[in-house]
């Protein structure tokens, strides 16, 4: 049932059904028509994201997260409300924007499907060499998917914002959702408090507010409280890789704190992450609980490679100090308290309150 789970994603589908015209129609340059369709696909996946950043220009959405090219980090300017970040390879646009109420959810949802919708339409009027054909083809494909309900650790389609969000209850919930987990990331607990108090009242069981709960609730220290909540989420229907993740985090932030002994910790914080990676979660994000897995079983060596991949890949200005911490606590068990204060001084640029940030600078000092 698994293969053919697989066999039938629509992304799979979508592709098997893009190559066979692109084949028929470009042959005998069948290599420059899969090129085309490539490049198509990509110009797709681009267009709608710079449809979400165009939608910021709507009053009421704001722009989270604006992540230019691939491969390593060049240059970042990260902020409590917003993350601007450029990579080495500028050939992907990745675009994450706040919306105030779900109308404007759709708003941007539809701003995204405008700029796709208008690119499928440029290609395939110009179509007629085995490269724009090909293009044409990819780029309509891309299309097609986007419009699909999905969502996964990584990404939500257009379609799942338009088709599936409105009966989902997400749709209500996500101004409130929004402003606990913005007063989370900037420190305001206070706020962040009073509003997962309103989210556990009005939302109790919807994955959107229990996530924006956890996150309050880790950003005040109270890992075995998450950690409930956690496992809540990860017995949901939709079976998230995401909450796995979220789930190991937080179980070894409460082994560390002293809140949960080590050998069930560990245990269910290692059980959590094979559970997020069969279901699909990218392995370069599972190197921040990976990293603190290390560490709490005594290997800095690996937990130094693995916070230190983590920091690197991650965009996210509470994850990177987060990953950052580790790094740091990893140097002080493998006896660099050096490098460990270099390490923690970044993270402390980033989120000097994070009670991790906080508890590693503590130790350091003690240490000292």
């Amino acid at each position: 049932m698994r293969v053919v789970h697989v066999l039938f994603t629509p992304g799979l589908l979508a592709t098997a059904a893009t190559v066979v015209p692109v084949v028929v129609l470009t042959r005998p340059d069948v290599v420059t028509g899969l090129l085309g369709a490539l490049t198509g696909g990509l110009a797709a996946v681009v267009a709608s994201q710079a449809g979400l950043l165009a939608s910021v220009l709507v009053p009421g959405v704001t722009l989270r997260r604006l992540v230019i090219g691939a491969g390593p980090r060049v240059a970042d300017w990260p902020s409590p409300h917003r993350i601007v970040t450029l990579r080495a390879v500028p050939v992907i646009l990745s675009v994450s924007v706040r919306a105030v109420t779900a109308a404007r959810i759709r708003v941007v949802a539809l701003c995204g499907l405008a700029f796709e919708v208008a690119l499928a339409a440029c290609a395939v009027a110009v179509a007629g060499g085995p490269f724009t054909a090909g293009f044409a083809a990819g780029a309509v494909a891309a299309l097609v998917v986007s419009l699909v309900p999905k969502r996964t650790a990584t990404t939500t389609s257009t379609g799942w914002l338009l088709f599936r969000l409105p009966s989902s209850g997400g749709g209500q919930a996500a101004p409130l959702v929004a402003m606990a987990m913005r007063a989370a990331r900037t420190g305001d607990l206070t706020t962040a408090e009073s509003l997962a108090a309103q989210l556990r009242v009005r939302h109790p069981g919807l994955p959107s507010a229990l996530a924006a709960r956890i996150r309050v609730l880790a950003a005040q220290g109270r890992y075995a409280e998450a950690v409930v909540l956690a496992v809540r989420l990860t017995s949901g229907e939709e079976h998230d890789p995401g909450a796995f993740v979220l789930l190991a985090g937080l179980t070894c932030a409460t082994v560390e704190s002293g809140q949960l002994d080590s050998e069930t910790g560990l245990t269910t914080a290692s059980r959590a992450i094979d559970n997020a990676a069969a279901l699909g979660y990218p392995g370069h994000r599972l190197n921040g609980a990976r990293a603190m897995v290390a560490l709490l079983r005594g290997d800095p060596k690996d937990a130094i490679t693995l916070a230190r991949l983590a920091a690197s890949t991650d965009d996210d200005v509470l994850c990177r100090a987060d990953d950052l911490a580790t790094l740091a606590r990893a140097h002080m068990a493998a006896g660099d308290n050096r490098a460990a204060r270099q390490v923690l001084t970044e993270a402390e640029k980033l989120a000097g309150w994070w009670p991790r940030v906080a508890t590693t600078r503590t130790r350091l000092e003690v240490a000292s």
